[in-house]
């Protein structure tokens, strides 16, 4: 049997009545995050750029945080760029990216034009977390090593999925999504600290609704798309470097939703430097008496979080989001790291650049400490301080971020667009979006508290 049948079996045979309650609330915290961050990059100039109304058609889907309803696919292109044009939206470390932004765009575009239920979309999305991550399980992070951007590359896949659940299609089509998706693909990390790194979450995202609906139709593709020579296994990470066991053993056991389990940010900046923010935040908190003492900055972290582009210091307010000098400077001196501290003129702090111009890094190899960061300062006088983070707040089960800050990050992300008001009754849908009878009624709370 073909990689892909073997993996439309495995989503078929997913039963949503099985699904452990606490995998429905994570999906309800997630899909609410993700509302509210793309609630927030709806009034900025990348989604103004790919939203092009001369070039869309009228349709019945909304445009989150606007007036403007297009059709089905560039609706999921423009909230899907939305949503990550601020990179405040949600990651997965089974994916090395961003689940959330890549399968819901879709699938709340596919539930409008379709009159499906709150629970039909709540059960897509869960479906599609797993599959996508499944699938990553196989290739990272070989994957994200290369150089792909696994948020497009592999979100697709779980996209994909979502919406062959939501539409309810059998097994010989939902693999024909699956090998449709692997000619859709795309997306590089060269690419990241530009406008261009949301438009992949926009791109994925109704490319994988698009294959979806191709499939539906009848459209096939290769039934070998994944492990021909020429396949995407082969392409994307070369001969050795994927496992396709891996992709298929354990699906559901537990779900991914729940262990590793998604995390949500707490930072609108790029999550590798969410631990290094925390150490640092709460040095600053405790024990140094003031920025202006510091002399020397080291950050030791996993090399997977000290990738290139996360050691640069910030040029400019969209690339100030990748770089963990930028973050742990505005820590140390701030206390905090919040959204107007990616706005153009913040970058012109002069104590931020002059600590960020001391900040070094260096790796540690303690794999079980992958996300976790240690921060230590040495004073003008000499005296060293240091503070270490197993794992920053928000990561996941280990340490999920509080209920009550979820509800802040939302209502502060919202105000971009909605009533304050509005922003509230929205959150209250989100929070039992499983027992909404149409999915639509959150859409239309949205258009209607739309300022």
């Amino acid at each position: 049997m073909s990689l892909s049948r073997e993996l439309a079996k495995r989503v078929a045979a997913l039963d949503p009545a099985s699904f452990d309650p606490e995998a429905v609330k994570w999906a309800r915290n997630a899909i609410a995050d993700m509302i509210g961050c793309t609630l927030l990059g709806a009034p900025t100039d990348t989604t103004d750029a790919v939203l092009m109304p001369d070039l869309y058609g009228a349709g019945p889907c909304l445009v989150l945080g606007r007036k403007t309803r297009l059709g089905m696919l560039d609706a999921a292109f423009v909230n899907g760029t939305a949503g990550h044009a601020l990179d405040y939206d949600d990651t997965s470390k089974s994916l090395s990216g961003h689940p959330t932004v890549i399968i819901i765009p879709g699938l709340l575009a596919l539930a409008e034009a379709r009159g499906a239920s709150g629970k039909d979309l709540t059960d897509a999305y869960i479906i599609g977390v797993e599959a996508a991550t499944r699938f990553a399980r196989g290739v990272n992070f070989q994957h994200y090593e290369k150089g792909w951007h696994p948020t497009a590359t592999l979100g697709i896949f779980g996209a994909a999925v979502a919406a062959a659940v939501l539409m309810k299609l059998n097994e010989d089509q939902i693999a024909n999504a699956i090998s449709i998706s692997a000619s859709l693909a795309a997306g590089i990390k060269a690419n990241f600290g530009t406008a261009t790194k949301p438009m992949h979450a926009g791109i994925a995202a109704r490319n994988g609704l698009f294959a979806a609906l191709m499939a539906e139709k009848g459209v096939n593709g290769s039934p070998v798309a994944l492990e021909h020579p020429q396949g995407f296994l082969e392409v994307f990470n070369g001969a050795g470097n994927y496992d396709t066991a891996r992709m298929l053993k354990d699906w559901a056991a537990p779900l991914d939703l729940l262990a590793p389990g998604i995390s949500i940010k707490k930072y609108p900046c790029v999550y590798s430097v969410h631990g290094a923010i925390d150490a640092a935040i709460q040095m600053q908190g405790e024990a140094l008496p003031d920025s202006v003492a510091v002399a020397e900055v080291m950050v030791r972290m996993h090399p997977r979080r000290l990738l290139p582009h996360v050691r640069n210091a910030a040029t400019s307010a969209l690339n100030a989001k990748f770089s963990l000098p930028y973050a742990v400077a505005r820590g140390l001196v701030n206390g905090a790291v919040l959204l107007e501290h990616f706005e153009d003129g913040a970058l012109h702090d002069p104590e931020v650049t002059r600590i960020m111009g001391l900040i070094q890094m260096e790796p540690h190899d303690d794999d079980a400490n992958d996300y976790g960061a240690e921060v230590v300062v040495t004073l003008q006088d000499g005296s060293v301080l240091r503070q270490s983070v197993a794992a920053p707040l928000g990561r996941g089960p280990e340490t999920p971020l509080p209920q009550e800050m979820l509800e802040a990050k939302f209502a502060d992300c919202a105000r971009a667009c909605l009533t304050e008001a509005g922003a509230a009754d929205v959150f209250a849908l989100l929070m039992r979006l499983e027992q909404l009878p149409h999915a639509a009624d959150l859409t239309a709370a949205i258009a209607a508290a739309t300022r």
